[in-house]
C-alpha cells in the first residue's frame, strides 16, 4: 500500500503543496453506509501494478516516472477492538508468501465520519511486525489484536467521497496534516497522497513533499501507482 503501500508514509494533497485542492460534498448517513458496503465488497485478493509497470516499460517513460512493480494483498479479518472494517494488507517483492521477500505487514481501517461526511480510510502499523507476516493465514489472531499493539496518526487519514456515478470512492488527506522529518535534510516533509478504491483496484499517489511543495520521495508523476487485483486469496 505503505499506501503498505508506501514503506508506511502517508500524507497531505492539496492547497499549498502545489497539488489540486480537496473539494467535496458531505455524503449523507445512507450514502456512508452504501460506501462501507461498496468497500467490502470492492477490497480483497492479490493485487500487482504489473500491467502498469510493463506499460511504462514499453512507452520508455523517464525513470522518475516509471511506476515500479508492486505486489500486495488485501483480507478483510475480524478484529473487534476496532471499529468499522479492518483489512490485512501485506507487500512482498515478488508476491509470494516467503517471509524474506515481505517488505510490510500492516491494516487498514475503514470507517464512517458522519460529522464530515466521507469515509476515513487509516493506515495501522503493526508495533511487531515481523510477526504479523502472513497473519492472514491465522485470521484467529485478530480477535485478540488491541489497539496497543499498532499505532497510527489519525491526521494521515485519507477523507474518501464517492465519484458522481458512485463506482469509486476516491480521496486525499488534508493539506499538510500528515508530516515526518526528513533524517537527511532536518526539515519536515509531508506527504502528498490520495486514495482511489473501486472494485478490484486500488490506486495510490505515495510521494513526499516539502514545506515549498517541491518533490522529495517517490515517483515524480502525477498518474497514481495503479494496483489491480490479479488473484483471489486462497
Amino acid at each position: 500500500m505503505g499506501r503498505l503501500r508506501r514503506i508506511g508514509l502517508v500524507a497531505a494533497l492539496g492547497l499549498g503543496l502545489g497539488g489540486p485542492a480537496f473539494a467535496a460534498e458531505k455524503m449523507t448517513g445512507a450514502e456512508l453506509a452504501e460506501a462501507m458496503a461498496k468497500v467490502e465488497q470492492w477490497v480483497g485478493g492479490n493485487y500487482s501494478t504489473q500491467a502498469q509497470h510493463e506499460a511504462d516499460l514499453a512507452a520508455d517513460t523517464p525513470d522518475a516516472e516509471k511506476h515500479r512493480l508492486m505486489y500486495q494483498l488485501f483480507r478483510r479479518v475480524e478484529a473487534p477492538a476496532f471499529e468499522g472494517l479492518v483489512f490485512f494488507e501485506q507487500g512482498s517483492r515478488d508476491g509470494s508468501e516467503d517471509p524474506e521477500m515481505i517488505w510490510r505487514s500492516g491494516l487498514a481501517q475503514v470507517l464512517p465520519d458522519p460529522a464530515l461526511g466521507v469515509i476515513r480510510y487509516r493506515e495501522l502499523a503493526f508495533k511487531d511486525m515481523p510477526a504479523w507476516h502472513n497473519a492472514h493465514r491465522a485470521p484467529e489472531r485478530f480477535a485478540a489484536l488491541a489497539p496497543s499493539d499498532v499505532t497510527w496518526d489519525a491526521n494521515c487519514d485519507f477523507l474518501l467521497t464517492f465519484n458522481a456515478d458512485r463506482t469509486e470512492l476516491a480521496g486525499p488527506i488534508p493539506p499538510k496534516a500528515c508530516g515526518r522529518m526528513n533524517e537527511g535534510t532536518g526539515q519536515m516533509m509531508y506527504a502528498d497522497d490520495k486514495v482511489v478504491i473501486k472494485a478490484g483496484e486500488f490506486w495510490f499517489l505515495g510521494r513526499y513533499v516539502d514545506a515549498n511543495g517541491a518533490h522529495v520521495w517517490g515517483n515524480e508523476s502525477d498518474v497514481l501507482n495503479k494496483l489491480v487485483k490479479r488473484l483471489e486469496v486462497e
